[in-house]
């Protein structure tokens, strides 16, 4: 028991834990307001279960709450709210951090409010939260904003569409190899695969199977997407 002589630093001790304590309330509270009221979707995704929380503008903009998230599986919420054409988005951002947890994993994706039909265009980022004992990635943290509201500067979201979609492409590109770019110039430049196969010394077989070889590296379904990405690329 504290003797008389030490009440007082006692006392004192008390209230400084005290206003700490207020102070942290506060903070906590602050923090809290701007996680829900930030116009961006913000949840916590595991890379097995979904969606395991979300804040408030979530849950207003697709219209689950958390409650009923965590009910269905935030496996299948992703699956019912993103646009079924979409769905490689969510499953792309799984299997990246799956194999990889270095940079960013970002991605457009169209998803909808329950209670509505039409869907909305999101651009969305995530990164690695936490990690497990063996230091692969268990959860990420992600953050998707609506676009569909008026925009102030619709230019500027154009030309980053334009550069985003350009480097995207250049990567691809890259992924080819030197015989596959030099064909594809080619392609570009309206040579179809005789007049290749000629030009080159090869059987216009070799040539065919470049070309398919070709279309799946860069997963276009026929020349003119090809083309077109090529020249996207900055390749001619």
């Amino acid at each position: 028991m504290p003797s008389e002589e030490n009440f007082p630093n006692l006392f004192k001790k008390i209230k400084e834990l005290e206003e700490q304590l207020a102070f942290m309330k506060a903070k906590c509270c602050f923090l809290e307001k701007v996680v829900h009221e930030v116009p961006a979707n913000i949840y916590i995704s595991d890379l097995e279960k979904g969606v395991i929380w979300c804040n408030r503008t979530n849950e207003e903009s697709l219209g689950y709450t958390l409650e009923e998230i965590l009910e269905m599986g935030g496996i299948e919420y992703l699956y019912r709210i993103v646009h079924p054409d979409d769905h490689n988005v969510p499953e792309a951002s799984i299997d990246h951090y799956q194999n990889f947890n270095g940079a960013e994993f970002g991605g457009l994706f169209r998803a909808k409010h329950k209670d509505e039909q039409e869907y909305k265009w999101f651009v969305g980022w995530a990164k690695a939260f936490t990690k497990d004992e063996n230091g692969n990635v268990k959860e990420l943290l992600c953050v998707d904003v609506d676009m569909s509201p008026q925009m102030n500067t619709e230019k500027q979201l154009v030309t980053v569409l334009k550069e985003n979609l350009k480097q995207k492409n250049t990567l691809l590109v890259s992924s080819l190899r030197k015989r596959e770019v030099e064909i594809l110039t080619m392609i570009c430049q309206g040579m179809n695969t005789k007049a290749i196969s000629e030009k080159l010394y090869l059987s216009t077989h070799t040539v065919a199977t470049h070309r398919k070889n070709i279309q799946k590296k860069l997963g276009t379904n026929n020349v003119a997407d090809m083309v077109s990405l090529a020249k996207e690329a900055g390749l001619v």
